[in-house]
């Protein structure tokens, strides 16, 4: 049997509005694995939030592969092996921060425990809501990231404009040093360089020897793009921007909330 591959964001698109699963889609799941398969779970959201949820899934390690803020970090479940590890450096976390603050935005970044932001905003208690880990306030990061962190985040929960408004702001100084890209329309990531959620597909491909035709991906967001455009197949969500649906090879014909992938993973992956 020729082994293929799942990659799958997770707000969106596995996963519904109330961040599960239905039983007929974790069957699907766990069958595929089952035919000796594989899973990546791709999402921007920090490592151990999506180790949280896969154990909330009741999902496996065997075949599982955790993808973390936007392909920065990937591990391969069953052996804790990580597979890519891609930081942005203090310097340039703490730049991206000041500018933020300068325009009056919520920034936060993350250590690989904890959230880290320089006051309580609602931004911050929005994005808690989901993302459950530890939050340390502290006004000054330097003292606090002994390591250079995976991404910083920027949230407003009313404009996106004024996001915009920080990407134009922080060039020509990011320009091939930081990825920029959005995960909805209110959260701007920021990433090293040659990150993303493509060239994590890429490298997960390559270490597994699954050529990339094998490879279904499905997304909704803006920050799945180079992981649809990366796959073999690329599927878009009903719910998805209209930029990915435009890059995708198909549309699903139902949202993330009635399964809308699930069609896709029985034919796919003939189960």
């Amino acid at each position: 049997m020729t082994n293929k591959i799942f990659f799958t964001d997770l707000d969106g698109t596995l996963l519904n509005d109330q961040k599960t699963i239905s039983p007929a889609l974790k069957t699907a799941l766990l069958k595929l694995l089952e035919k000796d398969h594989k899973l990546v779970l791709s999402s921007g959201r920090p490592y151990k939030s999506i180790a949280a949820l896969k154990e909330q899934l009741g999902l496996p390690d065997e075949n599982v592969y955790i993808s973390a803020y936007n392909g920065s970090f990937v591990i391969e479940c069953a052996t804790k092996k990580v597979l890519v590890e891609k930081r942005v450096s203090v310097d340039d976390i703490l730049h991206i921060s000041a500018v933020a603050t300068n325009l009056g935005l919520h920034c936060h970044t993350y250590t690989d425990t904890h959230i880290i932001a320089k006051s309580q905003t609602p931004e911050l208690d929005f994005y808690t809501k989901t993302i459950t880990l530890p939050v340390l306030i502290a006004p000054d990061w330097n003292k606090e990231l002994k390591k250079a962190p995976f991404k910083a985040l920027a949230v407003n929960l009313h404009s996106h404009e004024k996001l915009v408004t920080l990407i134009q702001a922080l060039k020509p100084w990011s320009d091939q040093k930081i990825m920029t890209v959005f995960s909805n329309p209110y959260y701007l990531e920021f990433l090293s360089f040659d990150s993303g959620k493509g060239a994590a597909l890429t490298s997960i491909c390559n270490y597994l020897q699954i050529p990339v035709e094998n490879c279904l991906a499905a997304g909704d967001a803006e920050n799945d793009l180079t992981m649809i455009e990366a796959a073999g197949t690329g599927i878009a969500m009903r719910n998805a921007d209209s930029q990915l649906k435009e890059a995708a090879d198909f549309v699903t014909y139902a949202s993330n909330n009635e399964d809308g992938i699930l069609p896709f993973l029985i034919s796919f992956f003939e189960l």
